[in-house]
């Protein structure tokens, strides 16, 4: 109540983080305003300025930028003009050069007021001239082209037709051959030797000769037209001179004929060679007519640019205007944000991080740790603004947490002292017998039957003082250091503790605990054995209306992981209260029979001890509670 009064006592009105926080603010908006008031006078200044750029120098900006660019698309069209493999590629590289040329022509005679801009109009006529004999000298290598690969599709034809002829004859030759020889006239034999061989050489020949002609269409340098000529002329020979061995042989005639038109193919003068020729002079007219038309349009980029840099020059010297007119003004802003950040970045780390955040985070972590159980917990602490009365809040709370917990705990000894009276009224009745029998044992001479009361009367009294001393380490404040645990010795000290609630209501207890030490955990032994108290405690609770009275307790060690679950047959949690089960002040149960903090307490101890707390399943047979802790590492 003493926290309470400090706070209620403070002024209505003092100079706390809303104050402090507004005269930053107003320090900040009074930089930005007068930032503000310097770059409206600079731009009242600069207005002038930009209305001239304005009328006079960005017309001729915008006309050098189109200028540019039209000169641009054309040079980059030139190149490829030369270079288009196909009519159907040339056609549509010439209609997009023709496109930009005329675009060029068309913003010259725009502005042919200027004498610059008319000194470029001649250069675009000659290149509209150029590109009219570069068309007539590509249309006329295009047609060789095309005839010459139709030629060539032709041979390839003939080429397949000759094969086709030529392997019957072979069969017909080998045949006669093998006749001959059994009939031993061997010079009609060597006779049809010389056949074959010469109609094997015909279609070696006039393969080699149709591979050549293929290379030779395809030739692309002169030196490389001239080599495949030379092998092409004397396949040519060695062809001719085969198909006049085979006149003598009627059969041959559809071969001679065959082989013939590759002959004729392969001809210098009237053949694909000479095709070939006159494409090539047409592609080498066509490179020079490129050549001069590269020159043009490189000329015209030259004046081009010559005038975009006299009109940028120009707009230049304005914009130097300009920029001379904005100086002074610009010079003011950048020193007003320099201020406006050194005087940010001021409050920023001075107050904001070091003072508010810096004492944010020490509450965040005391309320974090509060709520979690824990009990060193650090409190900054107190002083005169809002963070300051939420460090008295949070000092009260810790206060107010820790004595529930410790009430809670009181009240858990209260219900449980009828039951320990119980517990200790029957050793002291046994005492009172002993005693009496032992006084007349002693008056009878039976001393040593006196001894062996007195050694049942010591056995009395050390179980009567574990039980004193059970309930007083229960009743004690918990350390906050964790260590490893034996959950199952805590979980058989808490049964020892509501032993007599089990006898009392005549409740069932089904134990299955591990007999060794397996089910180690890092906790707290106080705080572990409350939460178990807690959690059986709250089954008696839940069975004592039923007629069916059982409560079930166990442990088991899965993985590292020891979890204890305790169950019961009450009638189940409802659907609606379960997800306030764990909050504090909620129960079920009637007035005055509990606080409704069991479950939260639990809940923070077994968070505190990194573990988990859940509702296993509940249902009209009962409800069962899990437990999982961590073992040591």
């Amino acid at each position: 109540m003493a926290v309470l009064e400090t706070t209620a006592q403070q002024p209505r009105w003092r100079f706390g983080i809303g104050a402090r926080l507004v005269l930053a603010f107003v320090a900040i908006v009074g930089l930005a305003v007068g930032a503000c008031l310097v770059g409206w006078l600079s731009y009242e200044r600069l207005s002038g300025e930009l209305s001239r750029m304005a009328d006079e120098q960005m017309p001729q900006l915008a006309f050098a930028s189109r200028l540019s660019k039209a000169g641009a698309d054309i040079g980059s069209v030139t190149s490829v003009l030369a270079g288009a493999e196909s009519r159907a590629e040339y056609n549509e590289i010439r209609a997009v050069y023709a496109t930009r040329l005329q675009t060029l022509r068309a913003l010259l005679e725009e502005n042919t007021a200027q004498s610059s801009t008319a000194a470029l109009l001649p250069l675009a006529e000659a290149i509209g001239t150029n590109l009219k004999k570069i068309d007539l000298a590509a249309g006329k290598r295009f047609t060789l082209r095309e005839a010459m690969r139709s030629d060539i599709d032709e041979l390839r034809w003939v080429q397949a037709d000759l094969l086709e002829e030529a392997d019957p004859l072979v069969d017909d030759i080998r045949f006669n051959i093998e006749a001959e020889t059994r009939k031993g006239q061997g010079a009609a034999a060597l006779a049809e030797q010389h056949k074959s061989e010469a109609l094997l050489t015909v279609v070696s020949q006039a393969n080699l000769a149709t591979g050549l002609i293929g290379r030779l269409v395809n030739a692309t340098t002169e030196e490389e037209m001239q080599e495949t000529n030379a092998f092409l002329g004397d396949s040519a020979d060695e062809l001719a001179s085969r198909i006049r061995s085979l006149d003598s042989w009627p059969d041959s005639i559809t071969v001679r004929q065959l082989a013939g038109r590759i002959l004729d193919q392969s001809n210098a003068s009237t053949g694909i060679p000479n095709r070939k020729r006159s494409e090539m002079l047409q592609a080498s007219t066509l490179a020079e007519l490129a050549g001069e038309n590269g020159r043009l349009v490189e000329e015209l980029g030259r004046k081009i640019e010559t005038e975009v840099i006299a009109i940028e020059a120009s707009a230049g010297d304005a914009a130097r205007r300009a920029a001379a007119a904005i100086e002074t003004g610009r010079s003011l802003l950048v020193a007003i944000a320099i201020l406006s950040v050194l005087v940010a970045s001021a409050i920023g780390y001075f107050y904001v991080h070091r003072n508010l955040i810096a004492r944010i985070r020490l509450l965040a972590t005391a309320a974090g740790a509060i709520s979690g159980g824990r009990h060193s917990t650090a409190i900054p602490p107190p002083e005169a603004d809002e963070l300051g009365d939420l460090s008295r809040a949070l000092t009260l709370f810790r206060q107010t947490r820790d004595e529930l917990i410790q009430s809670a705990k009181l009240a858990a000894l209260g219900q449980m002292a009828a039951g320990i009276g119980h517990e200790l009224n029957q050793p002291l009745a046994a005492l009172r017998a002993h005693i009496h029998s032992a006084a007349t044992l002693i008056g009878r001479g039976k001393g040593e039957q006196a001894v062996n009361n007195l050694d049942k009367m010591k056995g009395l009294t050390g179980r009567m003082a574990d039980q004193i001393s059970h309930i007083r380490r229960f009743a004690r404040r918990p350390d906050a250091q964790l260590r490893p645990v034996d959950l199952t010795a805590a979980v058989r000290d808490a049964l020892s503790l509501l032993e007599h609630r089990f006898e009392e209501e005549n409740v069932a207890l089904d134990l299955s605990l591990p007999q060794d030490s397996s089910a180690m955990v890092m906790a707290e032994p106080v705080r572990l054995e409350q939460v178990a108290v807690n959690l059986v405690g709250n089954a008696l609770d839940a069975v004592a209306v039923q007629s069916l009275r059982r409560v079930t307790v166990s442990v088991e060690v899965t993985g590292g992981v020891a979890r204890l679950i305790v169950g019961d047959t009450g009638h189940g949690i409802a659907t609606e209260n379960l997800p306030a089960v764990f909050d504090p002040f909620f129960t079920t149960k009637p007035v005055g029979s509990g606080l409704g903090l069991g479950l939260s307490i639990s809940y923070n101890i077994v968070k505190d001890f990194g573990g988990d707390i859940t509702i296993l399943d509940t249902g009209p047979a009962g409800t069962r509670f899990l437990v999982s802790l961590k073992g040591p590492e």
